[in-house]
């Protein structure tokens, strides 16, 4: 919070905008997969954005705005990572803990999408699109449950 990359006062407004935004991105990954052959890496950029769409999503149901993908995975682990809530709570939201493998699946999806976006040597097949696709709508699901619910 000192460097201002983490700030409070984000709205339910923010909550709905970031999750619909997230779901655009897979509608988007998805066409891109679909509609233009050899485009892979695109898709894996959509989805990576579509997972950080959904985290920015979870960052405002707990009243927070990031400017930094690892503010927004700080507040993730520090909100939603099963070692930071009590007993009480996880009787609260055990429905919707997000869990470790959770955590690791958007970090690995970002680390795709650097690779994708700035290396010139990463070459992308449809499969490897489709499998991060795969965990991308997962995520952004579990968050749409981790909202309705609260």
């Amino acid at each position: 919070m000192k460097r201002k990359t983490i700030r409070e006062g984000a709205t339910k407004i923010e909550i709905e905008g970031h999750l619909n935004k997230a779901k655009r991105n897979l509608r988007f990954s998805r066409s891109v997969l679909d509609d233009l052959k050899d485009f892979y890496e695109w898709s894996i950029v959509g989805y990576y954005y579509a997972v950080y769409q959904a985290g920015l999503a979870l960052c405002a149901l707990k009243g927070y705005k990031t400017k930094s993908h690892i503010a927004t995975i700080s507040i993730l682990i520090k909100f939603f990572y099963p070692q930071h809530l009590s007993e009480e709570d996880l009787k609260t939201v055990a429905k919707t803990i997000m869990a470790e493998e959770d955590i690791r699946e958007f970090v690995e999806l970002k680390n795709y999408r650097e690779d994708a976006t700035y290396s010139i040597s990463v070459e992308y097949e449809r499969g490897l699109a489709e499998n991060l696709g795969e965990k991308a709508i997962e995520f952004v699901n579990k968050v749409e449950r981790i909202i309705r619910e609260k």
